[in-house]
């Protein structure tokens, strides 16, 4: 099933859920105003009388049940809204937008090695493209894989194939994460609550004990006519006073709470996805039985504080905070069963955290290979040799892309590649430098089959003039080369990309210096493709083995320009500049 119907069938299915989850919801939020008219009229239907409190107690307990049930069916119903949106999402990128993605543009850096060179992040950039991750940390650990490779590579691959042939459970993940964030903006990193310092009020373990016994008590004597209205109003008073007076940090408190709970809820409910996950792969399958082995208190933990979030947020309601208070001193509880939480478990959520940031990295991956199913994963040789057959890019058309491959063998150093204007260089060049930044991340290849050696990407391919440290365009050329050259001799393994390097200067000068900077990226032993439009370049190939000649070219029919796209063995002999000068009648 290709990737467009498998997403237009989901929608359909999720529509056909989503009327039956939008009934289940208006019920369940009838019932609650049912019952919450219920308990407010049984205080006046058996006033002075003894079954006063039973139906109280009864209808207030129904009413909190239907409160529950409610929250728990609008999170479905907007669970639901979620996936729907997801899947459409995934449509409209499957035509050529992914502009409703993250762009990551706070990742853009011109001195990376490679990352500013190849548009990895920004508007239509290929982070955009392939991030599918729902939380800050995600994007973090996405964008530092992209940019740094990892250490887990072929984790990363059997994680990657597993998860994409399961993209319902993907987006159920990936809704999890959004649906909270829907409702009540960003979370915020669970980092802020290692620093969550809890203020307790002196006697808290006397008045959380006392209070109720007191409250219980004066409330079945005033109902038996033991005591009369003023004495219990009286009592009442007493009892909420302490409360009272400590009511503004409990607000405080309940509120940073509340606003730092939805990461937790997220957290909780990814995990217990992760957990229920089957998995076939035995390295993969190895990785989520440690996981859970070793953390099972933690998850357990971080069920229990669901439940504190959602007694700390019963209290918001005035009129549910009043009785939860007087009968069982409710915000006195929470502030000690908070406290006790915290101490044993805040300084374990961040390690939780940075495991569902790479979850998602997986899940980013997965997707990107279903929706790529022509994609795999490259092999590392140790032959210090790339064939890669079949390379396309992302960014192109399926119904246009033209395929090409990439050989350069062992003794072979440099690829030199000619070719016109617009003939398909700079896209060739990006692909193998995409091919090579995927490998070392662990994620697949547009690619038939890839084998590359481990080398770092290093490119040279958009330098710019900067007048604030007075720069010239050949100066900030020449520091990006150097840039380059001490990566080499620091001891790192590179490949190297260059796009047509020292533009910056007159013909015969770049002509001289391209060919000794060459030269010497070959006496490093340096491996890499450099593509231009000075054909003196190809005199390399002659004297040395080094070198290899590629081009790409360009035929003109009926006054019209036609480019095969496809890569050939040799130097190229047609450019074009003239043609496409006069064509747009810029010259006569």
């Amino acid at each position: 099933m290709g990737r467009h119907s498998y997403y237009t069938e989901r929608i359909t299915a999720l529509n056909n859920s989503l009327k039956k989850a939008q009934k289940t919801y208006q019920l369940y939020s009838f019932l609650r105003l049912v019952f919450f008219l219920l308990s407010i009229s049984s205080i006046f239907i058996f006033w002075n009388s003894s079954f006063m409190i039973l139906g109280l107690i009864l209808t207030f307990a129904l009413f909190l049940v239907a409160v529950s049930l409610s929250v728990d069916a609008k999170y479905q119903r907007d669970k639901l809204l979620i996936l729907i949106e997801i899947n459409k999402n995934e449509i409209d990128a499957s035509r050529g937008d992914w502009s409703m993605f993250d762009e990551g543009n706070e990742y853009k850096d011109s001195k990376h090695a490679f990352s500013y060179d190849l548009d990895i992040f920004g508007p239509k950039s290929v982070f955009q493209l392939i991030n599918r991750t729902v939380s800050i940390e995600g994007k973090n650990k996405l964008a530092s894989v992209l940019n740094n490779g990892c250490s887990t590579i072929s984790l990363n691959n059997k994680a990657i194939t597993e998860l994409s042939k399961n993209i319902k459970w993907c987006q159920e993940f990936m809704s999890e994460g959004v649906v909270l964030k829907k409702e009540k903006g960003y979370p915020k990193s669970l980092e802020n609550l290692k620093n969550f310092q809890i203020i307790l009020p002196k006697g808290l373990n006397i008045f959380r004990i006392l209070l109720p016994i007191f409250a219980i008590s004066s409330t079945f004597l005033y109902s038996y006519g033991v005591i009369n209205g003023f004495i219990f109003s009286f009592i009442f008073s007493l009892i909420m006073l302490p409360l009272m007076l400590f009511l503004k940090n409990t607000n405080t408190m309940t509120l940073r709470v509340s606003d730092q709970s939805s990461r937790v809820r997220i957290i909780l409910k990814q995990l217990e996805l992760f957990k229920n996950l089957e998995i076939n792969d035995p390295e993969f399958k190895a990785k989520q039985q440690a996981f859970f082995e070793s953390n099972e208190s933690v998850l357990v933990s971080i069920q229990q504080f669901e439940k504190l979030i959602k007694r700390f947020e019963f209290r918001l309601n005035l009129l549910v905070g009043v009785v939860l208070n007087f009968f069982l001193s409710w915000d006195f509880q929470m502030i000690y069963q908070l406290n006790n939480w915290l101490k044993e478990n805040k300084d374990k959520l961040v390690g939780w955290e940075e495991s569902i940031a790479e979850i998602e990295v997986w899940i980013s991956g997965a997707i990107f290979k279903f929706n790529h199913k022509e994609s795999n994963f490259a092999i590392f040789n140790e032959e210090n040799e790339i064939n890669i057959e079949g390379i396309s890019h992302p960014f192109i058309d399926p119904k246009k892309k033209i395929r090409n491959n990439v050989t350069i063998k062992n003794d072979q150093n440099f690829l030199i590649i000619t070719g016109p204007n617009m003939a398909g260089k700079s896209t060739y060049l990006r692909s193998l430098g995409l091919a090579f930044i995927f490998a070392n991340a662990g994620f697949p290849i547009l690619a038939d089959s890839c084998s590359i050696p481990r080398l770092k990407l290093y490119t040279s391919m958009r330098t710019s003039d900067d007048l604030t440290t007075e720069s010239s365009y050949f100066h900030a050329e020449l520091v990006r080369l150097r840039f380059i050259v001490d990566a080499i001799e620091s001891g790192e393994k590179v490949f190297i990309i260059l796009d047509e390097i020292l533009k910056g200067t007159n013909s015969k000068d770049k002509e001289i210096g391209s060919t000794k900077f060459l030269q010497k990226l070959v006496n490093l032993n340096a491996k890499g493709v450099i593509a231009t439009h000075d054909l003196s370049l190809c005199k390399l190939s002659e004297d040395s083995n080094n070198f290899k000649n590629m081009y790409f070219d360009s035929t003109i029919e009926n006054d019209e320009l036609f480019f095969s796209y496809q890569i050939n063995e040799g130097i190229c002999q047609n450019m074009n500049a003239s043609f496409l000068l006069s064509k747009m009648k810029l010259v006569d």
